[in-house]
């Protein structure tokens, strides 16, 4: 018979950190916390990482709130040679002879592009100066020594990079579920002003439109059944 096996996460850096409920008092601990074991005994619950695998795999459902949108993912970079720090500052460096503060990529003080295939440099970045075969970034590079570094891939840079820092840009978000960020918003308005069935009912159109946007991405036909008493 199959024994159920109880998983958690937390965040660790920008990853989903997966533990595994134990209750042996083993190495390999990760979290512990008070609370009740599988025959109602008080004692320490342990959260230690999987030591099973998992024939059919885990899911996990989440919600994503991005920080910044890729506008052309056509349109990538990959002339970036090495790396340097410069002044306790990331320098990407470039031998050739493409000037970065020309178009297409026209960076400059400000802007914002993002890294993949760069190791532990991949990512969002914010840009310091650009020119002839180099970028400046304001990422924080501790690497004292000036040669400059080698990437264990060619690096991927995208350079038309939409960054969410102010309330007039867009969400990329389908037109449906703007519906539901309205009503989301309607919902904190009204808590705040303490009408509290106002809130309620907004809040239950939120769920609905989420419920029904969700329901309408599946796949295939949906099959209903009668039975003899129906009329």
């Amino acid at each position: 018979m199959a024994t159920s096996k109880e998983y958690a996460y937390y965040i660790k850096g920008n990853k989903l950190a997966i533990v595994q409920k134990d209750w042996t008092f083993s190495g390999g601990q990760t979290i512990s916390q008070p609370g009740l074991n599988d025959v109602g005994q008080t004692g320490a619950l342990l959260w230690k990482s999987p030591k099973d695998s998992v024939a059919d795999g885990l899911e996990i459902q989440y919600a994503y709130s991005p920080s910044y949108f890729i506008n052309e993912t056509d349109k990538v970079d990959t002339q970036i040679d090495t790396y340097v720090s410069t002044g306790g500052l990331l320098k990407l460096i470039d031998n050739g002879d493409n000037d970065y503060s020309a178009s297409p990529e026209s960076l400059s003080d400000g802007s914002y592009i993002v890294l993949r295939k760069a190791g532990k440099w991949n990512g969002l970045h914010k840009v310091k100066a650009a020119g002839t075969g180099y970028i400046t970034l304001y990422t924080k590079c501790s690497d004292s020594s000036t040669v400059q570094q080698a990437f264990e891939e060619t690096p991927e840079l995208y350079y038309n990079i939409n960054f969410l820092d102010s309330e007039t840009d867009e969400l990329d978000i389908p037109r449906y579920l703007s519906n539901a960020v309205v009503q989301y918003v309607k919902a904190k308005y009204a808590e705040d002003a303490g009408e509290i069935e106002m809130r309620e009912y907004f809040m239950r159109e939120f769920r609905r439109t989420t419920e029904k946007y969700q329901s309408g991405r599946k796949m295939g036909s949906y099959r209903i059944q009668g039975f003899n008493l129906m009329r």
